[in-house]
């Protein structure tokens, strides 16, 4: 295994119940009620498409760019006050670095709420960041997991990526990394979508290896 990829927002972080607390208060914001589907649906995504599909869904008719900040500022509130770790996901993390395997955080956040989560953390968690206020085409394009497989100076295919959501392990499979989903609800993802389907608790450094060995083999 070259490196290990990292997403942040419920794969890594216990930061969904953040958002859910950040786009209720969008939705409120804007006249209306946050539904389950739409909650849903935004799981993964840009933050400018998050602000639309909310919109869309309360049938409002208002600036996206506008709808787009007022979220991030929320949400930056949110996470100075404490990010916490998914259970294991820090032990983990920091066991993938004790092999001296590198480590890139991918995310679709923007770097605004990636830098309130680092500053919490150690420095030197990992090695490089992809925000994804830093690319061109958010997940699901490969371009955020290509360009931390690039800085890293490493080849996509010899990498495993941890992901939770649709969106994400679409952008790593198209990336070519072996893809490890550890949702929070293994339900949600029942069938993979393309990706090895795990409980975040039972993954271990030599899992990772001998899952991309499998493959590779």
């Amino acid at each position: 295994m070259e490196a290990a990829l990292f997403d942040m927002d419920g794969t890594l972080f216990d930061s969904e119940p953040l958002w859910d607390v950040s786009l209720a208060d969008l939705a409120e914001m804007l006249g209306g009620t946050l539904s389950i589907e739409t909650r849903r649906r935004v799981i993964g995504g840009n933050l400018r498409d998050t602000a639309r599909i909310v919109q869309e869904d309360l049938g409002v008719e208002a600036d996206v760019e506008e709808s787009a900040a007022w979220l991030l500022e929320r949400t930056r509130q949110l996470f100075a006050l404490g990010v916490p770790w998914r259970p294991t996901a820090q032990a983990m993390v920091e066991s993938v670095r004790q092999q001296g395997i590198p480590t890139a955080l991918v995310t679709s956040s923007h770097r605004a709420l990636v830098d309130e989560v680092l500053a919490q953390l150690d420095p030197g968690m990992f090695d490089t960041v992809v925000c994804g206020d830093e690319v061109t085409h958010p997940k699901p394009h490969p371009e955020a997991y290509l360009t931390a497989t690039e800085r890293l100076g490493v080849d996509p295919r010899n990498c495993v990526a941890l992901e939770d959501s649709p969106r994400g392990i679409a952008a790593a499979l198209a990336a070519g990394c072996l893809v490890v989903a550890v949702p929070e609800d293994g339900e949600a993802l029942a069938d993979g979508h393309g990706a090895v389907v795990v409980s975040l608790e039972t993954v271990t450094v030599d899992r990772l290896i001998s899952l991309l060995a499998a493959r590779i083999g």
